[in-house]
């Protein structure tokens, strides 16, 4: 997959280009449906499939009180992408120049008049109703699809994804999570909820108990309420059942404890795990987090997590 950060490059592509135009965060049901069809009429016309982004999110920039935490971090995007099968992305870092820019020349970047190239570039660009572009937001579909007649390209607004009769959003989706609400984040993602970090070390209490975890430095703004998942535990390319504890672990916590996320990998004995990256996706609840007086009855309760995981994660894989 092709990757470009600057506007120029991306005008001089031969076409049909047919791009679909985002911020995309999560990539969610919604834009899989949009990147989908994108890629399915890149193909009737022997074309390339891109889509268009920012490396940030507009709001933290033009309002940054106002920005919303992300679901993805860029790079997270950028994998997304390219496992659905884009050809390329073009990842525009906003700024306050690139907002100011008026709807046309916002256009301009990424196209040549038709009649200087009527038959190569873009060739059509996928977005949904509420798509806005250009300085103050004033770019509508509407006016897009004016400007199009001009310079060459057809536009196509795309229908909402629907979940329980209401549009899937980024916006819906934090919520979701942030509520424990897996299982609905779940179907709007189309994958559980995942974050992404590097494995630090830790007090090793898990290991003194018979359960080694691997602690993840995270680097997420969203997260579920404190308690214990069943998790995927993604490591070097190979995902594994697991177990894990987000909080302040309550029985051993001491006056600098900190809120970590402990992940135990079922089936795991490979050794020291140590500054690996980790993905962890949370599968499902199994109980909030529980202070123990005795360290017999904390680990008769992980032996019953590890039993609970297993069965969700085999539920939710049927």
């Amino acid at each position: 997959m092709h990757i470009l950060t600057h506007a120029d490059p991306f005008r001089e592509l031969p076409g049909p280009i047919v791009l679909a135009a985002g911020f995309f965060d999560g990539i969610h049901k919604g834009h899989q449906s949009v990147l989908h069809d994108t890629i399915q009429r890149a193909r009737e016309i022997t074309g390339q499939a891109w889509a268009l982004t920012f490396d940030r999110h507009p709001l933290s920039v033009l309002a940054p009180d106002k920005a919303p935490a992300m679901l993805t971090t860029r790079e997270e995007r950028l994998e997304h992408f390219e496992a659905l099968g884009m050809d390329g992305v073009l990842m525009l870092p906003f700024t306050r120049q690139l907002a100011a820019l008026e709807p046309e020349a916002f256009v301009q970047r990424l196209c040549r008049p038709a009649q200087t190239a009527p038959t190569s570039g873009l060739s059509e660009i996928r977005c949904g109703a509420n798509w806005r572009f250009g300085a103050y937001a004033t770019g509508t579909p509407a006016l897009l699809a004016k400007l199009g007649e001009r310079y060459g390209f057809h536009v196509v607004i795309v229908s909402y994804a629907l979940y329980q009769g209401e549009e899937i959003s980024s916006t819906r989706i934090r919520q979701a999570i942030r509520d424990g609400a897996l299982h609905h984040a779940t179907a709007m993602l189309g994958r559980p909820y995942a974050v992404h970090g590097t494995i630090v070390h830790g007090y090793r209490r898990g290991t003194t108990l018979g359960f080694p975890t691997a602690n993840l430095k995270i680097n997420a703004d969203v997260l579920p309420p404190d308690g214990v998942y069943a998790t995927l535990a993604t490591l070097n390319g190979k995902t594994y059942p697991a177990v894990s504890n987000l909080g302040l672990n309550p029985t051993f916590r001491g006056a600098h404890e900190q809120h970590v996320l402990e992940t135990h990998i079922l089936d795991y004995t490979s050794g020291d795990l140590y500054a690996q990256p980790l993905r962890v996706a949370f599968v499902a609840r199994l109980r909030d987090e529980i202070k123990f007086d005795a360290q017999e009855a904390l680990i008769d309760q992980i032996r019953r997590d590890c039993d609970q995981a297993r069965a969700h994660i085999v539920l939710s894989r049927d």
